[in-house]
């Protein structure tokens, strides 16, 4: 994450550019899921809701269950939207979400940050989801946690094992809804996971795949290929992004996995803490097109290049700004990113905090 940048740049920057005036006079509830918010009171919707020009009888809030946050955001939206209480209106979902300083650290290779919003309405566009077909399991687990500001702890081997073992009580609390498929196999046309990182989203398919088609290593391995191992495309490229990792998956099998209108993906969801849910969606016509709009290959091809150098700069550059009552970032700290990446491009940036007052700014 670059100097300019904080949270709510990256959560306004996800949202505006997919939003039409009209999608703006129609969203009548913004939720914001993240785990790095720069205020312990006031919610990161606050300002997305100004930046992104809202109306002002939006329902805003933010909420906060690592990994999973967005996904319990989406389930309240849909349950919203079916109420019937606001017809015509549309919800708004973001995830956005940065590391912390890890630096030498086992889990610094997988780390990342970024943002994603999800368009929740009546007239969907890229999946229908499957209403009250979900499957819930939480227990307290004390893995992953952030017990102070520019912190982050726990205990990886034990997240590990609770993310697993949450594919297999989700999955069959899915079934106790929905009733156990004949065919696992002909039943999801592709399979979704929660990606911290590619190699537990494919051992979470492999333990699923080989219970339910008793199938060995290698053809379940197979079955990964088949079924769901175009969900990283995109992951395998931006690192971890917490929340928003589950539809970055989603994203990546619509446009190319080979999934066809009417087709069913089952969707994994994961944060620590922890809560897990299995849920299903169905293929809508032109989904691949209207996932292509979203330009996420082009997105990630026009990022700028850092030295080992400069990318340890502005995680510690991240890590001074997240506490300080006055801070200007360092123009500086990345030669040209400036003038290749923000002035002229219409982006919010983070201009610095004056007695703790956060600044912004169109570039």
């Amino acid at each position: 994450m670059g100097p300019f940048e904080d949270v709510v740049t990256l959560a306004v920057n996800a949202a505006r550019p997919m939003l039409s005036d009209a999608d703006r006079a129609a969203i009548r509830l913004l939720i914001v899921a993240t785990e790095s918010a720069p205020d312990q009171e006031k919610p990161v919707s606050s300002w997305v809701h100004h930046h992104l020009g809202l109306r002002p009888d939006c329902r805003n809030f933010e909420v906060k269950h690592a990994c999973y946050g967005a996904t319990g955001a989406l389930q309240l939206a849909i349950g919203w939207l079916l109420s019937g209480v606001d017809p015509g209106a549309k919800a708004l979902i973001v995830n956005a979400d940065h590391a912390l300083v890890h630096l030498g650290e086992a889990q610094e290779p997988v780390l990342g940050a970024g943002g994603l919003a999800l368009l929740v309405s009546s007239s969907p566009r890229l999946v229908q989801y499957d209403v009250g077909w979900n499957g819930v399991w939480a227990h307290e687990v004390a893995d992953i946690f952030r017990p102070a500001p520019g912190v982050e702890t726990g205990d990886a081997d034990e997240s590990l094992l609770s993310y697993l073992d949450g594919v297999e009580h989700t999955y069959d609390a899915y079934v106790s809804r929905v009733g156990r498929p004949i065919d696992f196999d002909a039943f999801f046309a592709a399979n979704v996971y929660h990606v911290p990182f590619g190699g537990l989203a494919q051992r979470a398919h492999l333990r699923l795949a080989r219970r339910e088609l008793g199938l060995s290593k290698a053809a379940a391995e197979q079955h990964w290929a088949r079924k769901s191992a175009a969900s990283l495309t995109y992951n395998r490229r931006m690192g971890g992004v917490y929340g928003a990792a589950t539809f970055v998956a989603l994203a990546g099998v619509l446009e190319h996995q080979g999934v066809a209108a009417g087709d069913r993906i089952g969707v994994y969801s994961y944060g620590s803490g922890s809560c897990a849910e299995f849920y299903s969606a169905t293929v809508c016509p032109g989904a691949r097109e209207a996932v292509a709009e979203a330009r996420v290959a082009s997105q990630l091809d026009e990022r700028r290049a850092l030295t080992l150098d400069e990318y340890e700069a502005c995680e510690r550059e991240v890590a001074a700004a997240i506490a300080a009552a006055d801070y200007t970032p360092c123009e500086d700290l990345v030669p040209g990113l400036w003038d290749s990446h923000y002035d002229g491009h219409g982006r919010l940036v983070f201009l610095g905090t004056r007695d703790h007052y956060r600044e912004y700014a169109w570039s």
